[in-house]
């Protein structure tokens, strides 16, 4: 069966957003260094700080397995798995970096075009795309077209 063109859209949105969780790794670990000399210890209480890692592995490694041509059902499952956990890990994330108030703060200045106001839309826009990433990408694997391509009933 020829592979959907949304199966083929959201396999290469997995792809980036594999870059983009392991670079959020790479700036926890980064942050970890700083003023604390060993950084993250492989413990149970830093496993959040270490799930970005473990999904961008996940997301990768499903990508390629789907730009390669598998379709299996476990994939499927998989990747749904995986989107459906991204929530409340970006839930825990955001709570625990103090985030959620970005999404609705300008910056200062009275004109409605300025530079703080451009970075602050900017900004605002940024903010929920995990979510819409992964709540899209999820609702699309429900439908009909994705569920006949990796042969799930």
């Amino acid at each position: 069966m020829v592979r959907p063109v949304g199966v083929t859209i959201v396999a290469a949105l997995t792809l980036f957003s594999s870059f983009a969780l392991a670079f959020l790794f790479l700036v926890f670990w980064a942050l970890s260094v700083v003023g604390m000399g060993s950084g993250l210890p492989l413990v149970f209480s830093n496993l959040p700080f270490y799930l970005p890692l473990l999904f961008a592995l996940f997301s990768f490694a499903s990508s390629i397995a789907i730009l390669s041509g598998t379709a299996t059902k476990h994939l499927w499952y998989g990747l749904l798995v995986y989107w459906i956990a991204l929530v409340p890990y970006f839930v825990w994330a955001y709570t625990y970096m103090g985030v959620w108030h970005y999404l609705f703060y300008l910056e200062g200045g009275e004109a409605w075009f300025s530079w703080y106001n451009l970075l602050s839309y900017a900004r605002i826009l940024f903010l929920p795309v995990p979510f819409i990433y992964a709540v899209g990408c999820s609702i699309y694997f429900l439908t009909k077209t994705p569920r006949e391509y990796f042969h799930v009933k």
